[in-house]
């Protein structure tokens, strides 16, 4: 039988089996925080929850009931940086009881985010800075095992990667493709750090220049994280499933928006892993190639399906992670949302324009 471009396609997906095995064993490599903590620690040290909010009514009024009510045997602060806002963060924020600091404008040179952290920091008492978004949620004990594990094991700081629970088929296809992906090329150096969960002591963070040091970075968490370890401190991400998650999109445009711009600014901080991703994620998009041979006769429809199978079972681990295996059933077509979002983004880097993220250009 001749070797044809259609049998590559089909070779491609099988490859990413490979490639999904890779991602799965590198995410299994990150310690768990778990939801056991030996020898309870009697007394903690204040702990600063610091939240960067733009038009975050919603998703507050979700996340502050559980930040007041975490278990935590310690004093806890919350403060909410309102990121000029157009909506009620403000008085949803005061109602919960945190303390709101509201920017009025952004200084020339910083993005929105780093901003806003950086603002939050200023005004701290904690002995610990916990960085975390609006639209997570928290479990009641996450602060206090978070705070005691770095402790232990005399970190730094620590990230934690969070359960992602998608609000469609599409987004947990989207996401599922993506974070496999991710880990996939992600360096051995574990330079990864995610800007929904990162704790820091005090100390540290204005050591090491903290977010301002990175404020004009698209992507200031791996910003942050690179440097952290440049410099040298000991910092660590674990999974953290348990404790706490993360609705990352409210709709597809605003998916659409996150992944343009994650797709356009890691490529400087994953290096050649980037390749890696880039390669991962089309291979997961071939058997929408291998279908379109299929409908012109140049295949059997056995081929689609192993290709299909494929890719599938190359994201069933993060898929079954994120809430449904139907993610990964529709593996191709997240794949090809990412690719193409990824490519436009570096098509608005090349053209000088920017990409446009909760109503600023980043």
């Amino acid at each position: 039988m001749k070797f044809s471009r259609a049998h590559f396609s089909v070779g491609l997906s099988l490859l990413a089996l490979w490639f999904g095995i890779r991602a799965e064993q590198k995410y299994r490599a990150l310690p768990p925080l778990g939801n056991r903590t030996p020898e309870r620690e009697r007394t903690l040290p204040l702990l600063s929850v610091i939240v960067p909010a733009r038009n975050e009514e919603k998703n507050l009024q979700q996340l502050l009931p559980r930040l007041k009510n975490l278990d935590y045997a310690g004093a806890v602060e919350i403060i909410v940086v309102d990121d000029h806002s157009r909506d009620d963060t403000r008085a949803v924020a005061e109602h919960f009881g945190a303390r709101v600091l509201r920017v009025q404008e952004l200084p020339a040179g910083w993005h929105g985010k780093p901003h806003a952290c950086h603002i939050g920091a200023g005004a701290a008492r904690g002995e610990w800075l916990l960085f975390t978004d609006a639209d997570t949620l928290h479990t009641a004990d996450s602060a206090a095992h978070a705070v005691i594990f770095a402790r232990q094991h005399a970190l730094d700081g620590l990230t934690l990667f969070l359960q992602q629970t998608p609000r469609n088929v599409l987004q947990g296809a989207v996401l599922s493709t993506a974070f496999a992906g991710l880990f996939a090329g992600a360096r051995a150096d574990k330079t990864l750090m995610n800007g929904q969960y990162i704790l820091l002591r005090r100390d540290v963070y204005f050591a090491s220049g903290g977010f301002e040091a990175v404020r004009a970075e698209p992507l200031e968490d791996l910003a942050l994280g690179n440097r952290l370890r440049k410099l040298g401190y000991a910092f660590l991400a674990l999974r953290g499933e348990n404790a706490a998650s993360v609705c990352m999109y409210a709709d597809t445009r605003q998916m659409w928006h996150g992944m343009t711009r994650l797709g356009a600014g890691s490529l400087k901080w994953s290096g050649s892993g980037a390749l890696v991703t880039a390669l991962f994620t089309t291979a997961l998009m071939s058997p929408l190639l291998v279908l379109a041979d299929v409908l012109r006769g140049k295949l059997h429809f056995a081929w689609l399906l192993l290709a299909w199978l494929a890719a599938s079972a190359s994201v069933m681990p993060f898929a079954r992670r994120f809430g449904s295996l139907w993610f990964a059933l529709l593996a191709p077509v997240g794949a090809l949302f990412v690719l193409l979002a990824a490519w436009w983004g570096l098509l608005l880097r090349v053209l000088g324009r920017g990409i446009h993220w909760r109503g600023r250009s980043v």
